[in-house]
């Protein structure tokens, strides 16, 4: 398991392989992009977005252990729903990125009646199981993870009845723009842009690293995941109709301040809009439990260098693609149970119950994580992958709380201190990590 948890940089499961990445330009600029055969036609893409910011009322969490939530004093930044849908024949699945804190079951009133609603918006365009929801876990916006009593708000039901409908016109509008294109992959070193939050001291576990004095810190307690990784929609023009971004790190640089914004990832999309015109950008958070950006330099300001740098690395990575191979195209899920505490810490008989998806595009995978998995979990999987290119998200589907790894429940911490945050118990993470690779291999294996 240790040859697991290391970095990406020491991962030869990474989502793009340096050999394959030579052959990139070659890739695109080939006669072939013309001329595929009836196996490797191109598929259908589309896009489509829908403005889901919340009125001012439907407030922000301003602490998780107080369970407290304040109304916002403005909208910095709308919140978007940013769909993907990607068809081949018949068969057609749905990506949506939200610029939000999460999807709590208990707060949208049930997260399978909430697809379903998002499924009757669509007019028919995508079943609920064909739709993978992956919130960005903005800070900046409501507070929709069940950490409090805004949920039981009637302002807060009708915004959560409007999001379902948004989404789905979102997902509807993206089914009716599809039009021929080919995914091609790329990834580079996102060298000081995430740092694991989990500090070693002398006195235990912290997560606030300038209040260690230095002959107390003893280091972070487990790795990062270095990578910024890019799936990119071809169209027959060469243009990128959708970029998908798979990034690891928390979106805090605002959090607190009682302002409606997207954060870093928002950002990072409106600065790539502006130097790809046409294109739509999702940003797929990853398994960021425990990774935070380096500084917390709280501030719009922070929040757009930090975006113009993790843009560049996007623009880098657009330059230099792999054009994926075959073109199979699937979305499953996998029901799980996971141990769970109560608010003592005491093992309850009653197992949550989950879900874990995948989505397949040829020899690329999605992995879709609910709540707040650690980075070890992605690193994981991907290691042993049987696909060459896997990305892993995490906050996707129902908000469940923090996975943390076996490690980090020894050594305590916020992430694994009991609370409306932290529920699942040890055991956890062997089992995401196992059903995570047992989906992938079937997924291998449906073809």
């Amino acid at each position: 398991m240790r040859k697991q948890l290391r970095s990406t940089s020491l991962n030869r499961r990474g989502f793009l392989r340096h050999t394959a990445m030579l052959s990139g330009a070659a890739a695109m600029a080939s006669p072939a992009w013309a001329r595929c055969t009836e196996q490797d036609q191109p598929l259908l893409v589309g896009t489509g977005k829908a403005d889901i910011t919340p009125p001012l009322g439907v407030g922000i969490l301003m602490s998780s252990g107080r369970e407290l939530w304040e109304p916002f004093d403005e909208v910095r930044l709308p919140l978007w729903a940013r769909a993907i849908v990607v068809q081949k024949g018949k068969r057609r699945i749905a990506i949506v990125s939200l610029d939000l804190l999460g999807l709590a079951g208990e707060a949208i009133g049930g997260l399978s009646q909430f697809k379903e609603t998002v499924a009757a918006a669509t007019e028919g365009a995508v079943n609920a199981d064909d739709v993978a929801l992956a919130s960005t876990h903005t800070h900046c916006g409501p507070e929709s993870i069940a950490l409090s009593d805004l949920m039981e708000k009637d302002s807060f039901k009708t915004w959560v009845d409007q999001l379902a409908r948004q989404i789905g016109s979102a997902i509807r509008d993206a089914a009716g723009s599809v039009r021929p294109c080919r995914m091609m992959v790329g990834s580079r070193p996102a060298a000081g842009l995430a740092v694991n939050r989990r500090i070693k001291t002398t006195r235990g576990i912290t997560s606030v690293r300038r209040q260690v004095p230095p002959d107390e810190l003893i280091g972070p307690e487990g790795p990062i995941d270095d990578q910024v990784r890019v799936g990119a929609f071809m169209d027959e023009s060469k243009k990128p109709a959708a970029i998908l971004v798979n990034f690891t790190a928390h979106p805090v640089l605002e959090m607190c301040i009682k302002h409606v914004s997207p954060d870093y990832p928002g950002e990072m999309v409106l600065e790539l809009q502006r130097r790809h015109p046409g294109a739509e950008v999702l940003f797929l958070q990853g398994a960021c439990g425990n990774i935070n950006p380096p500084t917390m330099d709280r501030s719009p300001a922070n929040a757009q260098k930090y975006a113009g740098r993790l843009a560049k690395l996007v623009d880098e990575a657009l330059g230099d693609l792999v054009a994926v191979e075959g073109n199979e195209l699937n979305l499953r899920w996998k029901a799980i149970k996971l141990p769970v505490r109560d608010l003592t810490g005491e093992l309850q008989t009653k197992p949550l119950e989950t879900r874990i998806g995948a989505a397949r595009i040829g020899n690329a995978v999605m992995v879709f994580l609910p709540g707040e998995p650690f980075v070890e979990i992605a690193l994981a999987i991907r290691e042993v992958s049987p696909f060459p290119y896997t990305a892993v998200a995490g906050y996707a589907e129902d908000y469940i709380g923090y996975i943390p790894t076996d490690r980090a429940f020894e050594n305590g911490g916020y992430e694994v201190r009991p609370g409306r945050w932290s529920r699942v118990a040890t055991g956890s993470e062997k089992i995401v990590c196992r059903e995570a690779i047992g989906l992938l291999r079937t997924l291998r294996d449906e073809g």
